[in-house]
């Protein structure tokens, strides 16, 4: 065959073949789910706000539907806005739809691959969920009551004196986590451990939030380092962040008392794991445990200043449930169905992670009659899902009663399918013992202050949070006022008798979790 025969040939196949693959790209992209018309090469990126995103990309669910499509480079993202549509993928096709996209910035240059919550679904990701679920599943979080029952009486008695409540819920969930993952109660709410975590998740959650341009176009992370700057940031991100969690985790080694650091380390499935790894699976569950507990207490006290209706109704079952002369206890929430409705509510009305945590699917998907492309970022945005008037009537009133009406009603708080989040049962403890002492002790409204003379309330904007990955409200007063002289005195006596040793109440939890695996043990060979 002649040369040039052969050359148009070949120019033919290549014009042939570059049709064919233009042809299933816009065919695909036509079945696609609609969304807001991007521009060449950058897609939408030029949209997508930089201030709460959530909430913008909820609003274009209004105009394109429970699923949508964005294009942010050459990444596809699946938008979905309703309990339905995120069930039916996230939950129902778990299989293909548990897995995370590569961020670059936050899953590799901050935390060098040890951060759970983005690893990739697989074997690795296997190993973290073990080991957090031994310390986190649901019948062993009933095992560290007496830890939270202490921080909670030292809480309640607190807002006795203090006005810095934000500070209290921190001081409370840190402590907490930092007792039963190290050995070291935080008493004074300042302490170092406490302020390293701050300084960390404050850039942590910005990073979170942000679109990196090494995310969009990951070709740019085989810059070196002069020519991007956000890998500076980054490495000195991951060496506050990795050099805090080994010395906690090295420290808590040398405690007389059994905690989690050590119990993890007395696992198999830590055998191959490095040093750093097993101190970031340690270290996240008290990032996420600190982080989200204060900001979810924080949103209840909003909602109680503004609600006072919903205060006052928390207090006429309190007082019927248990009565004036004693604090609530955990054995108690089982009878106080309106308390579980306020924390819902409290979840459903401003979600902490309002955008939700991203997904990825694993393989080209079919649903609804629009293609879901391999290797897409699907995204449940909670905000959406949460305020979507087809399942919450009235979406924007904070009304606990609506789960009482209904106690079926879906919640996306943490998250779907494989990847919920495994520490939401000692997190739901937390919320439930705090509500219902903080109710039964305190009645909740707004703040005054002096003014030229004049009392002048302090306002409350419902819709002032933190523009970040984790969204709580911004800084605003609040009043706590006790409710009568013997619950003040029965506060004071309970943080007075309560024991204080750490070390006393992590081997006695140790205690309770080895009588119940014998008698379980002694149940099986029954």
């Amino acid at each position: 065959m002649p040369v040039m025969e052969t050359s148009r040939l070949l120019a033919m196949s290549v014009v042939v073949l570059a049709l064919f693959v233009s042809y299933r790209y816009y065919a695909f992209r036509y079945r696609m789910p609609p969304g807001p018309r991007g521009l060449p090469i950058i897609g939408n990126l030029h949209q997508a706000p930089s201030k709460y995103p959530w909430r913008t990309f909820a609003d274009w669910h209004k105009k394109y539907g429970p699923i949508y499509s964005l294009q942010f480079g050459p990444t596809t993202l699946i938008m979905l806005g309703t309990h339905d549509a995120a069930r039916d993928l996230l939950d129902k096709r778990s299989n293909i739809y548990s897995s995370r996209p590569k961020l670059f910035m936050v899953g590799e240059i901050i935390s060098k691959g040890f951060r759970t919550l983005l690893l990739p679904y697989g074997q690795r990701w296997r190993i973290h969920h073990r080991l957090h679920a031994s310390v986190l599943n649901q019948r062993i979080a009933q095992t560290y009551h007496d830890m939270q029952d202490l921080e909670s009486k030292q809480l309640i008695a607190e807002l006795l004196t203090r006005s810095d409540f934000s500070d209290r819920f921190h001081r409370y969930a840190s402590s907490v986590i930092l007792s039963l993952a190290y050995g070291k109660r935080m008493p004074r709410g300042d302490e170092s451990e406490i302020k390293s975590v701050d300084e960390i998740m404050v850039p942590l959650n910005a990073a979170l939030a942000s679109q990196w341009i090494v995310d969009v176009f990951p070709f740019l992370n085989a810059l070196p380092g002069f020519l991007a700057p956000w890998k500076k940031h980054g490495e000195n991100l991951h060496k506050i962040e990795a050099d805090f969690f080994k010395d906690v985790m090295d420290r808590a080694r040398t405690k007389p008392s059994w905690n989690w650091s050590k119990e993890l380390q007395s696992m198999k499935e830590s055998d191959n794991l490095c040093h750093t790894e097993l101190a970031y699976i340690l270290g996240v569950v008290y990032e996420a445990g600190s982080d989200i507990v204060s900001m979810v207490l924080e949103t209840f006290v909003m909602a109680a200043v503004l609600h006072p209706a919903v205060v006052q109704k928390a207090h006429e079952e309190l007082d019927r449930v248990i009565g004036r002369g004693r604090l609530p206890t955990f054995a108690d929430l089982d009878r106080l169905p309106y308390v579980h409705a306020i924390v819902k509510e409290t979840h459903r009305w401003r979600p902490v992670i309002p955008g939700g945590v991203p997904h990825a699917v694993d393989e080209d998907d079919e649903y609804m009659g629009y293609h879901i492309p391999k290797g897409a970022v699907v995204l449940g945005n909670h905000w959406a899902i949460h305020l979507d008037p087809d399942v919450y009537e009235k979406p924007m009133d904070f009304n606990p009663d609506r789960w009482i009406e209904h106690p079926d009603l879906p919640l996306a708080g943490f998250g779907f399918g494989r990847r919920k989040c495994v520490g939401q049962y000692v997190g739901t403890n937390s919320l439930l013992i705090n509500v219902a002492r903080i109710l039964w002790a305190y009645d909740i409204g707004h703040a005054y202050e002096e003014h030229h003379g004049r009392k002048v309330r302090c306002e409350v904007d419902s819709f002032a949070f933190t523009n970040g990955f984790n969204s709580g409200p911004l800084r605003f007063k609040a009043q706590f006022s006790v409710r009568s002289a013997e619950a003040e005195e029965i506060m004071k006596r309970e943080w007075n008798d309560a024991e204080k040793n750490v070390d006393v109440l992590l081997d006695g939890i140790r205690d309770i979790q080895l009588q119940e695996k014998h008698a379980f043990q002694a149940k099986q060979f029954a």
